[in-house]
């Protein structure tokens, strides 16, 4: 779902060079845009320096003067600062005995059936480092969007902070989840891949190998590799916001907890809307969650399936929503500034 004028494509646009012969594999694309629905959001481009990729985020606002006449005005500039962030890279290898390949009915099935755990689990682990990834403590993946919206409660809307609702005042509460409502776009959120990497993914061709069984005996197996590289940039915050600190073990309690309605709709419309392309992330149980409460309030009627782009997507007030297995986590407080 690219947003018209932006530049910037999804991977079911941009993947090829899947097959040997540079052909592109449709079976495979489907299948990881089908497992991760991240992919039919995330906006992609090549990285501008390596592995990585350097951009000018913006980090304030320039001022304005009212004048009387005769009257200059000073100049003033926003605050933006250059960053760099980095590509993680992820591997996962697929074998299967080529017995069972040889006498399977449909080979070519065969082995997309095989691959399918495989994608599914690297959908998984690029949908959690989206969310959840920190290369201080994993240097091997890239930051995604929680290490930088850690705070809450600002009223500067310069502040990446001010975009960040908390669903509780509880310093110590377990069990938190949130939501999450992205601008996709070149100048809100985007992805990027390395120089000289087709889309960043890359299933390698088949390949045949001897394994070993428990008393070393050698059999033949078809290995085949899948790789991605893969990173995020933030370069405008307030395209980004935050429900957080949802307790999910006390959400469907009647008493003592938020307006969830009230404070989505505060948080949709807190975050810039032009020229992206919104989606909702949250955990399942959370999205259970809000359709609940939406009844409870006579509000069902916020909650839709849209036919987008030929598939059959549930909305709030119109905004795609995207439930991902992986935010399924209990997750660190977020902090008051």
């Amino acid at each position: 779902m690219a947003t018209l004028g932006s530049g910037l494509r999804t991977y079911r646009d941009i993947v090829t060079g899947l097959k040997a012969d540079g052909s592109r594999d449709a079976d495979i694309v489907e299948l990881l845009a089908e497992e991760n629905p991240i992919l039919d959001d995330l906006m992609v481009q090549e990285a501008n320096d390596g592995t990585g990729n350097k951009s000018v985020i913006r980090a304030g606002l320039p001022t304005m003067a009212w004048l009387k006449l005769y009257q200059g005005v000073s100049p003033s500039k926003g605050t933006k600062k250059e960053v760099r962030d980095a590509s993680g890279h992820g591997e996962s290898l697929m074998e299967v005995a080529k017995r069972l390949w040889k006498i399977a009915p449909d080979r070519e099935q065969f082995m997309l059936d095989e691959a399918k755990t495989h994608i599914q689990a690297m959908g998984q682990g690029v949908a959690s480092k989206l969310i959840y990834g920190n290369i201080a403590t994993d240097p091997d993946a890239f930051n995604g969007l929680t290490m930088r919206f850690t705070e809450h409660g600002s009223t500067d809307e310069e502040l990446a902070a001010h975009y960040v609702i908390s669903a509780t005042s509880t310093q110590s509460a377990a069990a938190l989840r949130s939501i999450w409502l992205v601008g996709h776009g070149s100048q809100s959120v985007f992805g990027f891949y390395p120089k000289g990497v087709t889309g960043g993914l890359i299933a390698n061709p088949v390949e045949e190998d001897w394994a070993f069984d428990s008393n070393d005996g050698r059999y033949k197996v078809l290995l085949q590799q899948f790789e991605w590289d893969i990173g995020v940039t933030v370069k405008d915050f307030r395209y980004v916001g935050r429900l957080s600190n949802i307790e999910s073990d006390e959400m469907f309690d009647t008493t003592g907890v938020g307006d969830y309605v009230e404070m989505l709709r505060r948080l949709k419309t807190r975050v810039k809307s032009d020229g992206v392309q919104q989606c909702f992330y949250m955990p399942p149980d959370v999205f259970e969650m809000i359709e609940v409460v939406c009844h409870r309030k006579t509000q069902g009627n916020a909650i839709k399936t849209e036919d987008i782009f030929g598939r059959k997507v549930e909305t709030i007030w119109g905004i795609p929503v995207r439930t991902l297995d992986c935010m399924a986590v209990n997750e660190d407080i977020t902090t008051s500034v």
